[in-house]
């Protein structure tokens, strides 16, 4: 699924940059998944945060720009810092052990070939 990346059509926008090699795609994303901030989050709707708090990863970048966005910084700054998928799979156990109700994952799609493995 990894190789996805290497003619990137994860979103609509079909930018087909091989993210592999170092290019970025349209969503600033390149070949290791990003992100900007892991953990319990209780500000949600109550069906997501539950009780004990929603697991919530954000990823960097998006493929969107949405004009509105309400994580414009995460989003478009390219702020973060670049996991491996171990150390992906390992921030979700963590979040799970905490108690997360759920693990939401925030502006994924740049990276679903990570998520997928």
């Amino acid at each position: 699924m990894i190789n996805k990346i290497s003619k990137c059509e994860i979103c609509p926008h079909n930018c087909k940059v091989n993210r592999i090699d170092g290019k970025i795609g349209r969503c600033r994303s390149g070949a290791k998944a990003k992100i900007a901030l892991a953990s319990l989050h209780y500000f949600e709707e109550p069906c997501i945060s539950g009780e004990n708090g929603s697991g919530t990863v954000f990823f960097s970048n998006c493929n969107l720009r949405c004009i509105f966005c309400q994580n414009y910084e995460i989003s478009t700054n390219n702020i973060g810092k670049e996991i491996t998928i171990e150390e992906f799979s390992n921030i979700c156990i963590n979040l799970q052990n905490k108690g997360a109700d759920n693990i939401n994952l925030v502006t994924g799609t740049p990276y679903i070939p990570h998520i997928v493995k």
